[in-house]
């Protein structure tokens, strides 16, 4: 995978019209890419969980979210928008794959401008909040979806459908879920199969995100549906290698991320530049037989039991790791400029 500068994202986006659709992964998706093409700061978790905000990074909020009552409801609405002289991002929260709300949004593009990228996902509301018949509506949405993108939006327009992350399911965490609670990480994974063949057959662009982070769960936080900063940085990367492809454009220096590079693992590393424009972890204790390290690339088959972490509520953590946010701004055990993790045993997600 190429690793972006933030200069290379901006000439990568010049003049490009980019819209993101979908639900809260999408709109941290949405606030990691206006951030990236600001700056390579990562994400803060008051900014991941915050919703509904007026302004985000010199974005704007153009409907719904504080601009009306804020609630979790299935008629949420949330519009941003983030627009300099030559990049325009926009962002439309989508409860439903397919609905009469997502056909207004279609006709926003037929008014133009019409977008150059289109990045959508949805299907966690879908399979939650609905009725009892929540997957033969998904997939009968889906038809819909695919067929109506294609007859709206022009034919240089680059859509991309991202399969849903691996879930899990914490149900004092989630109590807005109704419908299908205990069997909702198996229903994504249909979900994502029915998606993902459905968008092949109308010739759409698959990105399938459940298999990049199946081995990322200490990456995903403690509601098991949302991802911390360092996983939204690598979608990021993943998206705008995936766009770099199919518009075949050349990065010019192509760094890579090494495959078995996990920073968020125990022990809790300090960051370290080595230069060259990589970034890699250090860890203050060497490598341990049967124990996987960030920085070292050891032949041990340590991964060997994921398979039957990727679709569990019980994340694989490797000594003392919890999954959860990892801090980037402030003061940190090691010192100014490090990061520290935030694990708050007792603290209820607020998405």
């Amino acid at each position: 995978m190429t690793v972006f500068t933030t200069e290379e994202v901006q000439q990568l986006l010049h003049n490009k019209f980019v819209v993101v659709l979908g639900d809260s992964i999408q709109r941290s998706v949405y606030k990691d890419l206006v951030t990236f093409l600001q700056h390579e700061k990562y994400l803060t978790e008051s900014q991941l969980k915050r919703k509904g905000e007026m302004t985000f990074e010199n974005d704007a909020l153009i409907e719904g979210g504080n601009l009306n009552e804020m609630h979790n409801g299935v008629d949420y609405r949330e519009v941003r928008q983030y627009r300099t002289g030559h990049h325009l991002v926009r962002f439309y929260f989508l409860t439903r794959v397919y609905s009469t709300y997502l056909e207004s949004v279609l006709s926003d593009f037929k008014a133009g401008p019409q977008p150059d990228v289109v990045i959508i996902n949805s299907c966690f509301w879908d399979l939650t909040r609905y009725n009892f018949a929540q997957m033969e509506d998904y997939k009968s949405n889906l038809q819909m979806l695919f067929c109506r993108l294609n007859e709206v939006l022009s034919p240089e327009c680059l859509i991309l459908w991202n399969m849903t992350m691996p879930v899990g399911y914490k149900d004092n965490d989630m109590p807005e879920v109704i419908y299908g609670k205990h069997n909702l990480r198996w229903d994504v994974v249909e979900g994502n199969f029915y998606s993902a063949s459905l968008a092949n057959l109308h010739q759409i662009d698959v990105l399938d995100m459940h298999y990049h982070f199946r081995l990322d769960l200490p990456s995903r936080c403690r509601d098991a549906i949302h991802w911390n900063q360092l996983a939204h940085r690598k979608y990021t990367q993943i998206l705008l290698s995936h766009i770099a492809h199919a518009w075949g454009v050349e990065i010019s220096t192509k760094k890579h991320i090494a495959e078995m590079q996990r920073p968020w693992e125990a022990p809790c590393p300090s960051y370290q530049d080595f230069g060259g424009g990589s970034n890699y972890f250090e860890c203050e204790n060497g490598p341990q037989s049967g124990v996987f390290h960030p920085g070292y690339a050891g032949f041990e088959d340590h991964l060997s039991d994921a398979h039957y972490s990727f679709i569990s509520d019980n994340v694989l953590l490797n000594g003392r790791a919890m999954p959860g946010y990892l801090r980037f701004d402030g003061e940190s055990r090691d010192g100014p400029g490090g990061f520290s993790l935030s694990c708050a045993r007792n603290h209820r997600s607020s998405w």
